[in-house]
């Protein structure tokens, strides 16, 4: 192959890199007509779950600035300096139980409980957990909202008053929006690569995928979805898409259709 061609086919490769990772994050943009949008301005009808009048959507779990918010003490202590730019309280509990059964333990995997996790150790699933093991008030944020007009922070106001909405009783019953017990669901927070892969006749090999700025390993689905690992781990993120209903059932990466979910990791 000649220098020109090699150089034509490395722009073609980068091109199709490019617009993969673009279209994978794309869809963060989506949040606005989600459940996540928890703004005054957003569709969420579930009572205590949407701000009187805050109109910021994504400072409810991350905040770009390292402002300290000094007006509501209940704040002012919690855990600080947890990627990405995570600004919610994690929750205290101390153990959720891992999955088990004789198939999955058969496969000796590291899977590990990841209850009483801190700042700066969480995993993607504790980040899930912090809403939604129903202990944390949904606007226990660590950095409040910046008013500028006033130079100060506040807290959101969800119309019960600060730190108080969760996702607990009546909120429980919409599609399992409460999980305080792993031992119970899909099994995550274990590694999940070619050697696990090997001692199954039916589990996919992982794969690396194009990402911005370089890439993530997982799985694709038959429609061509890709279901990401978190540090080589199974998490509950690899099979939700937390910024996006793109796949027609609440943030699921892809959809139920024929398995097409399930059959991403376990089609072989």
């Amino acid at each position: 192959m000649t220098r020109k061609y090699a150089v034509l086919l490395s722009l073609v490769v980068l091109v199709f890199m490019v617009a993969t990772a673009n279209a994978q994050y794309a869809r963060i943009a989506d949040i606005v007509s989600t459940n996540h949008n928890m703004s005054s301005t957003g569709p969420n009808s579930i009572s205590g779950m949407k701000a009187v009048s805050n109109t910021q959507i994504c400072y409810y779990c991350h905040s770009p600035h390292p402002e300290q918010n000094t007006t509501d003490t209940a704040v002012t202590t919690a855990p600080n300096g947890q990627t990405p730019l995570w600004n919610h309280y994690l929750s205290s509990t101390a153990s959720y139980g891992v999955y088990s059964s004789p198939s999955f333990d058969a496969f000796g995997t590291d899977i590990a409980d990841v209850g009483g996790a801190t700042a700066g150790s969480a995993t993607v699933t504790n980040l899930c957990l912090s809403c939604h093991d129903g202990t944390v008030g949904i606007n226990t944020l660590y950095k409040g909202e910046y008013v500028s007009a006033t130079q100060t922070l506040i807290s959101p106001n969800f119309g019960g008053g600060n730190n108080v909405a969760s996702l607990i009783g009546a909120t429980a019953a919409s599609e399992g929006a409460v999980i305080d017990n792993l031992a119970h669901v899909h099994p995550v927070n274990f590694t999940y690569n070619a050697t696990l892969a090997a001692k199954s006749a039916s589990l996919v090999i992982p794969a690396p995928h194009a990402t911005l700025g370089g890439s993530t390993t997982g799985v694709s689905t038959s429609s061509g979805k890709f279901l990401p690992l978190f540090a080589g781990k199974m998490q509950c993120a690899s099979c939700h898409e937390v910024h996006s209903n793109s796949a027609g059932r609440p943030f699921l990466r892809a959809s139920t259709t024929g398995s097409e979910i399930c059959l991403g990791c376990h089609g072989k």
